[in-house]
């Protein structure tokens, strides 16, 4: 019988990917009924999908028999035409994260080295550490967690590859386009910047490409598009990579429902527009909410808000005395690059806001 040791060492290292809390885990724990539960902690769209796009969802379950077109040649055209760079210009996955790992898998070896700044999203450090690489952290938070081309330029002597987010989860904060470009005058490294979110922020470094083949943008339509559930991302780089991240993606890596969903919420950009205003529109007013009640909100390019705890407090804590009372927001405690107490929350719908900030006050006026 087989004892594992044929596995790679370094998983034995590593910890498994923690998505946060979901509201079954709080309907088990307290009892509350699951429609009552604000689930403001993993970025999610509050909204649903417009009729339209969930009644061409469900048509695509008579051909669930069916493999999807591997090529995904339909989809890739959309997004195309979605963000004006040719269809050579285009990979898909499943989900961004699919898309990291693949970025992975076609650069990195053991013992190259890998850049990100910190706090990050936890799935660069996961994805590169299974490739048994080194990784070097750029800290951010004297800064403010404002990234720029100087603080990152001394690390990326022999640097294999950096991930970049713009804006970045869990701050927030966009790279201005000029830092960017400042970074990638650095040609033989590689640089993956994580998009997910930025059609909240409404910038983009795709215009970047046409100069720079060693910049691999990453998008999600998870967050924007509310197909979280589904999982469809893609990447925006040169030819060459595109047609490496291809290869090595699966085949049928996404399937037929999802498939389908992208390409009509591509047709869709008018609801989506509308909702993204929204969204936005809510973000700055829970931030200055949470002001007014004496927590410290960071400016945000994204769907979501960091927020510092006040001296003394416990964001482990505080997070879980939210979720007895029904609302989910994510801990932030113990994330590398942050020293102090912070969580992130998710903007949710005017009501889920409203109770979320309320509850805030109430466990904040207890406090001693």
């Amino acid at each position: 019988m087989s004892s594992g040791r044929n596995i790679k060492n370094v998983l034995g290292l590593l910890e498994p990917y923690d998505p946060g809390l979901f509201p079954g885990d709080i309907k088990r724990k307290y009892g509350i009924p699951e429609e009552e539960i604000v689930n403001l902690s993993s970025n999610e769209n509050p909204y649903p999908p417009p009729e339209r796009l969930i009644k061409k969802i469900t048509d695509e379950l008579g051909i669930t028999n069916r493999y999807p077109d591997p090529s995904y040649k339909e989809l890739k055209q959309s997004i195309s035409e979605y963000v004006g760079l040719p269809t050579e210009n285009v990979a898909v996955g499943n989900g961004s994260s699919d898309l990291i790992e693949l970025a992975c898998k076609i650069i990195l070896g053991p013992l190259d080295r890998v850049v990100m700044p910190i706090p990050t999203y936890a799935l660069y450090m996961l994805t590169s550490m299974i490739w048994e690489t080194g990784i070097t952290y750029v800290g951010t938070e004297e800064a403010a967690f404002r990234l720029t081309a100087n603080r990152v330029r001394p690390f990326l002597e022999d640097a294999k590859l950096v991930f970049l987010g713009s804006p970045n989860n869990p701050t927030g904060l966009s790279i201005e386009i000029e830092e960017i470009k400042g970074m990638l005058s650095h040609a033989e490294t590689t640089f993956v910047l994580d998009e997910a979110y930025s059609e909240f922020s409404g910038k983009t470094a795709a215009g970047l490409l046409e100069d720079n083949n060693n910049l691999i943008i990453m998008r999600s339509m998870s967050k924007h598009f509310c197909l979280a559930g589904l999982r469809v991302g893609y990447a925006l780089s040169d030819p060459t990579t595109v047609e490496s991240l291809e290869k090595v993606r699966l085949p049928f890596t996404i399937n037929n429902l999802a498939n389908r969903a992208a390409i009509e919420a591509l047709k869709e950009r008018d609801y989506f527009n509308r909702k993204r205003q929204e969204i936005v529109s809510e973000r700055e007013r829970v931030k200055e909410n949470l002001e007014n009640i004496g927590l410290k909100p960071f400016p945000s390019d994204a769907n979501f808000l960091m927020v510092k705890l006040p001296q003394g407090s416990d964001s482990d804590e505080f997070t879980a005395q939210l979720a007895s009372q029904g609302v989910i927001v994510r801990s932030l405690k113990g994330l590398l690059g942050l020293s102090g107490d912070y969580f992130r929350v998710t903007v949710g719908t005017i009501q889920e806001n409203e109770k979320f900030i309320r509850t805030c006050e109430n466990i904040l006026s207890r406090k001693p």
